[in-house]
């Protein structure tokens, strides 16, 4: 009952991520005759349009090095193939954390990419993990991670 409207949501966010093959394999799914006519018809246009026109190149991940082995890995990916350690998540990106890009939080002390969670706090100025108030000069990056 649920299956369609899930689909649905699973086009729009990978067409958003630009996952364009990723986005074509379940538009084709949403095609399929027993879930055609339950399509909204808000979306059902855009989803043909996929299907019509596939773009099925997909741009391969960045990848990033795992800060406790430097093995690379996709930067999505949170548990080292390398090491199989579980690698923290920055709390502005949601990526996995890299060892020269560290900083925390100054309030909850949670990890975050110094890159992203600096830009994140200048435009938003609260963490968005303990939603306290942070001051941009209050971040630093992490010398050595290991010390965490």
């Amino acid at each position: 009952a649920h299956v369609v409207p899930i689909l649905t949501s699973t086009v729009i966010e990978c067409q958003r991520a630009g996952l364009k093959k990723t986005s074509f394999e379940y538009a084709s799914m949403l095609m399929r005759p027993e879930y055609r006519p339950q399509i909204a018809e808000t979306y059902k246009k855009k989803i043909e349009s996929i299907v019509r026109k596939p773009t099925k190149v997909e741009e391969d991940e960045p990848v990033s090095p795992c800060p406790y082995c430097a093995g690379q890995s996709p930067e999505s990916v949170l548990d080292c193939p390398h090491c199989n350690n579980r690698i923290p998540y920055c709390v502005a990106s949601g990526l996995k954390m890299v060892a020269n890009d560290w900083a925390v939080c100054p309030s909850c002390r949670f990890p975050a990419l110094y890159s992203r969670f600096t830009t994140l706090i200048e435009a938003e100025k609260v963490c968005p993990m303990c939603e306290n108030e942070v001051v941009p000069s209050a971040i630093s990056k992490v010398d050595d991670v290991q010390d965490l």
